[in-house]
C-alpha cells in the first residue's frame, strides 16, 4: 500500500502543466492505484511449508459460501447466515442463491466435472480476471453481482477464520510433515507428489445428503485439497490430521496401487467381495495413527484420532486396531493383515 501511495508523488500540480496533462496523469494514477488494490483481491493470503502451498482465495470462498447456503436451504430447510442484512442486500443475495439452487446445488463439489473445472480455473486466476470461459460466464456474473454484499457482510469474518486456522496449525505442520510423508509413503509404497500440494482454505466446505457436516475434500491428479476453517477445530491437532488424511488420498485409493491392489488380490483369492470402502478405512486408520504419534511426539496430547472420535467405520475399528496396526509395526505383511481383517469383519456379521 505504501508503494501505491507513493505514486501520488508523480502528480505534478505546478502551473507549468496544462490542465489536460494534469488530468491525464491523474487518471493514469487512478488506474494504477485501482490495479494495486484489485491485484490482491483474488488470493487474499498465502503461506507454504516443505510439502504444502496454502491459499485463501476470495472468489473460491464466495462460491463455497453460496453453494453450502443453498444446499442447507434445500436439504435441511436451514441456513448458515446469521447476519441481519438490509432488505436490498437480501434481495441480491436471494437472486444469487436462486441461481445456485437451480443450477449448482445438485452438483457435488468433489465429484462433479463442472465443479472440478470451475475450481481449477478460479483458483488459478489473478485480479483483474481478464477472460472468463463461456461455460463460466453466467456463474461468474452471479458471483460478481453479489460480491459487494459478501465482501461487506461476510468476508471479513470468514477471511480471518481461514487465516487464523492456518496460523494456529502451520508450525506443527512444519514440525511433523516430513516424518508424516516418510511414514505414509513407506507404508503405502507410493511416491509423494513432486510439487507442493495445493491447499485452498475455505470458511465452509463440503456437505452431502448423507453427511450434512461441513468437511474438507480432495481431488487428485494433481492432488488439490480444500480445507475448511470451521469444524471440529476445538480439538487441537484435528485440522492437521484431516489435512494429512486428505493429502494422502492419491497414495491409497487407486485400485492398481499397493493398498488397493493388495485388497483386490486378497479378496480375489478368497473369492469374496471386499468389505465396503475397506481401502478408505485403511486411509483413515493409517493417517490417523501416524498423526497421533507425531503430535504426541511434538508435545501435544492427542489421545484419539478423528476416526475414533467420530465413529468412522466403527465396525472395522477392532480389526484395524489389531491387524493393520501389526502391519504398521511390521510384524505381518499387508496381505496377511488384510486377510485377517476381512475374516474378522465377516465373522461380526454372523
Amino acid at each position: 500500500m505504501k508503494n501505491a501511495e507513493n505514486l501520488w508523488k508523480f502528480v505534478d500540480t505546478s502551473d507549468y502543466l496544462t490542465y489536460d496533462k494534469q488530468m491525464s496523469k491523474f487518471y493514469l494514477i487512478l488506474a494504477i492505484l485501482s490495479f494495486c488494490y484489485s491485484s490482491h483481491a483474488q488470493i487474499e493470503y498465502q503461506d507454504s511449508t516443505k510439502y504444502y502451498a496454502f491459499e485463501v482465495n476470495y472468489w473460491f470462498n464466495l462460491h463455497h459460501f453460496l453453494w453450502l447456503e443453498s444446499f442447507m436451504n434445500v436439504n435441511k430447510d436451514s441456513t448458515i447466515i446469521e447476519q441481519n442484512l438490509p432488505q436490498s442486500s437480501k434481495f441480491i443475495l436471494s437472486q444469487a442463491l436462486d441461481f445456485y439452487k437451480k443450477e449448482l446445488v445438485d452438483l457435488d463439489l468433489r465429484t462433479s466435472d463442472y465443479m472440478n473445472e470451475f475450481k481449477h480455473w478460479i483458483t488459478k486466476q489473478v485480479e483483474p480476471i481478464a477472460h472468463v470461459p463461456p461455460k463460466f460466464e453466467r456463474h461468474m456474473s452471479v458471483l460478481k453481482d453479489v460480491s459487494d454484499i459478501y465482501r461487506t457482510h461476510f468476508w471479513p469474518t470468514q477471511k480471518n477464520a481461514c487465516i487464523n486456522v492456518l496460523e494456529e496449525n502451520i508450525q506443527l505442520i512444519r514440525q511433523t510433515e516430513e516424518k508424516f510423508v516418510d511414514s505414509i509413503t513407506y507404508l503405502t509404497r507410493q511416491f509423494w507428489q513432486f510439487e507442493k500440494l495445493k491447499v485452498n482454505i475455505t470458511y465452509v466446505a463440503k456437505a452431502s445428503k448423507w453427511n450434512l457436516r461441513n468437511r474438507p475434500y480432495t481431488t487428485i491428479f494433481p492432488t488439490h485439497v480444500v480445507m475448511n476453517a470451521i469444524g471440529e477445530n476445538q480439538v487441537k491437532g484435528n485440522w492437521i490430521e484431516l489435512l494429512y488424511h486428505e493429502s494422502a488420498h492419491h497414495l491409497i485409493l487407486g485400485s492398481s496401487y499397493f493398498i488397493g491392489g493388495t485388497i483386490s488380490d486378497v479378496t480375489e483369492t478368497m473369492k469374496i467381495k471386499p468389505p465396503r470402502q475397506l481401502g478408505h478405512s485403511y486411509l483413515f486408520y493409517l493417517t490417523g495413527e501416524i498423526t497421533k504419534g507425531l503430535l504426541r511426539e511434538a508435545g501435544l496430547p492427542y489421545d484419539k484420532t478423528y476416526m475414533e472420535r467420530n465413529h468412522v467405520f466403527s465396525k472395522y475399528h477392532s480389526s484395524l486396531g489389531k491387524y493393520l496396526q501389526e502391519y504398521m509395526d511390521r510384524k505381518i505383511t499387508l496381505s496377511e493383515a488384510t486377510k485377517n481383517i476381512i475374516i474378522a469383519i465377516n465373522n461380526m456379521k454372523k
